[in-house]
């Protein structure tokens, strides 16, 4: 929970706005995180309750520990009809084959016998993880806080909101331009101070920027760590050589996968992988602390190495 504040409070201080402007602010708990939702324009305290409310049904359909939800009637072998949801779960898959597997959708029953959705942590026996390892268990943790960014900023734009900056655990979402023409500006947390950060990412209008790291989630047995980020080929946690990967994309979803999908694969796959693409920019963090930036990161307040084409 320190975690979450201390990044809330370093979102806070590093954007700002003109003042004299409507704002609202609306502090969640939702999808196991804190998210801080600020909104600005003639509509802004409707705007967060709506998007409250969103945030709410998102998690009530899409959470694996519901057995009620979608996701679980769909492990459950029931058939989905709704076309949206038929779309998300379309839309994960192509993501799933795009990263060749490095994204995984179907491993909860892995991440389960790890505890982590529980937080009763263990490290699970050969037998335990290659039993859970052949289960076609689907979540969608690892992608639906950026699929929630996404779908706030259209609930934003129907709304005719002016700006808006969303805070929601680890993904950020921007919404709009700033009155002042200046980029918005997101920290990258540094992942042994969770008070402190490693550099700034600018960027301009409607953005996703979307960070995993090891720092995040993790428990220590025995005298070693285990982070939640697991690589699908061994359902071990990923040790890749990284510890942060943030992606800057203008869609959401594909964001907080690709953060996922990147750690997993670590720097060298990572940087082949988007200089195959077009549609996102990246900033690793490397467990010997070094930074690397995809060119056309806009990132400042610190020494990085620049990736090229």
């Amino acid at each position: 929970m320190k975690r979450f504040v201390a990044l809330i409070l370093m979102v806070l201080i590093l954007f700002g706005c003109a003042p004299k402007e409507q704002k609202a602010q609306e502090y969640v708990f939702c999808m196991d995180t804190v998210m801080d939702l600020t909104v600005w324009g003639a509509d802004a305290d409707a705007a967060a309750k709506e998007m409250t409310a969103l945030l709410y049904d998102l998690e009530r359909c899409w959470s694996a520990t519901d057995g009620n939800s979608l996701i679980s009637a769909r492990n459950r072998g029931e058939e989905i009809t709704d076309s949206e949801a038929l779309s998300l779960l379309d839309a994960v898959q192509a993501l799933s084959v795009r990263t060749k597997g490095a994204f995984d959708p179907t491993l909860y029953a892995v991440t389960r016998a790890w505890g982590f959705p529980t937080d009763e942590f263990r490290v699970p026996t050969d037998a335990e993880l290659k039993d859970a390892m052949a289960q076609d268990v689907w979540d969608l943790g690892a992608a639906m806080k950026g699929y929630a960014g996404q779908e706030c900023a259209a609930l934003l734009a129907e709304m005719e909101i002016d700006r808006a900056m969303l805070n929601l655990g680890g993904n950020v979402q921007t919404y709009g331009e700033k009155s002042d023409g200046s980029p918005w500006r997101i920290a990258i947390q540094n992942p042994d101070l969770a008070e402190d950060y490693l550099g700034i990412v600018s960027v301009y209008g409607t953005m996703a920027v979307v960070t995993s790291g090891d720092y995040q989630r993790y428990f220590e047995q025995d005298g070693v760590r285990y982070h939640h980020i697991l690589d699908p080929k061994t359902g071990y946690p990923a040790d890749s050589g990284l510890r942060s990967v943030t992606v800057i994309c203008r869609d959401g979803l594909t964001a907080d996968v690709l953060s996922t999908a990147l750690f997993v694969l670590g720097l060298e796959e990572a940087v082949e992988f988007w200089r195959q693409s077009e549609d996102f920019e990246a900033v690793f963090v490397t467990d010997d602390g070094k930074i690397y930036a995809t060119e056309g990161a806009l990132l400042s307040d610190c020494t990085f190495e620049v990736i090229k084409r």
